[in-house]
């Protein structure tokens, strides 16, 4: 009986121990037991010194793909803020004149009303290119060695040297008549579907394809003589125009009378009309000389400076 008491006590006791026992801290442990093994050199410490000196050098190269790819940043951020070429942007709004433009290269363009028309002051060495929204007139300027390409809504159209009639109307129809030459031109949605057009050919953009049929030269491009506008143009340019499409032959009599600029407009107008504009708004004199009308200083009439 008294063994029995004797072993009630000692599971009491037993039981009130456990209760308070604290589970043990492994990781503290282990980290123990890890510094002993290491102080007794019953573990190598090379091991230890690999993992340092891999980790180095993979700061190291992380420290230089960093630099390399801020270079990369810095190369890209410039070349993506290069100014673009400036472009000049003509507009004609609802006049219902036609605006005529010489461009660096000699091509010359007639634009219609409702048009919108850029390029840029000077041309790059590569192609020519220039952005047409509406209808326009292009005389090229031959250049084997840079074609001169324009961009429209629905097409590209690439050329040498030649005359013709383009008409993007309400950015979605497309037509081109041409009257000397030959182009070429590529559906921007199908750059794969591309079309040669000669002299007296014309093509329209379908759905997604190019539409060639056979057309009279001048039928769709007489519109542009008819009220011809130079704004801010050189005399030089003005009467080299004049001379392509009239019955004209106007001669500068030196190259300082061919540098004054002028603005003006011609609507149907004969040779004598236009040669008593160009004289009264630039104070020149004209006479003719074996069927030319030459353009001189009128230096007896010089307006006082």
């Amino acid at each position: 009986m008294i063994m029995g008491k004797i072993k009630e006590r000692l599971e009491i006791v037993s039981m009130k121990t456990d209760r308070n026992i604290q589970p043990p801290d492994t990781l503290k442990a282990w980290d123990k037991l890890y510094r002993r093994l290491l102080d007794e050199q019953l573990i190598p410490a090379r091991p230890v010194a690999v993992k340092k000196r891999i980790a180095r050098n993979f700061v190291r190269i992380a420290a230089a793909l960093l630099i390399l790819a801020g270079i990369g940043a810095v190369i890209y951020m410039n070349r993506s803020h290069k100014p673009a070429e400036e472009m000049v942007r003509l507009n004609t709004g609802n006049d219902p004149n036609t605006l005529i433009k010489t461009l660096a290269d000699g091509s010359v363009i007639y634009l219609a009303r409702n048009s919108i028309f850029s390029f840029p002051a000077e041309f790059g060495s590569g192609s020519r290119h220039v952005e047409l929204k509406g209808e326009a007139f292009f005389d090229v300027a031959a250049n084997p060695g840079k074609p001169f390409i324009i961009e429209t809504e629905r097409a590209f159209i690439e050329v040498l040297g030649t005359a013709f009639n383009v008409s993007t109307q309400n950015d979605h129809d497309f037509a081109l008549f041409v009257d000397r030459g030959k182009v070429k031109v590529t559906l921007k949605s199908d750059p794969s579907h591309s079309e040669l057009v000669m002299a007296g050919e014309k093509i329209s953009a379908f759905r997604n394809s190019l539409v060639k049929s056979k057309h009279i030269s001048g039928e769709a491009s007489s519109w542009y003589r008819q009220r011809m506008h130079f704004k801010d143009e050189t005399l030089r340019n003005i009467i080299d125009i004049l001379n392509r499409n009239f019955n004209t032959t106007f001669v500068l009599a030196d190259h300082e009378t061919g540098d004054h600029k002028l603005t003006v407009t011609f609507c149907n107008d004969d040779a004598e009309t236009m040669t008593g504009l160009i004289c009264a708004t630039l104070n020149l004199k004209s006479q003719t000389i074996d069927g030319a009308v030459v353009f001189s200083e009128n230096k007896e009439g010089a307006k006082p400076k």
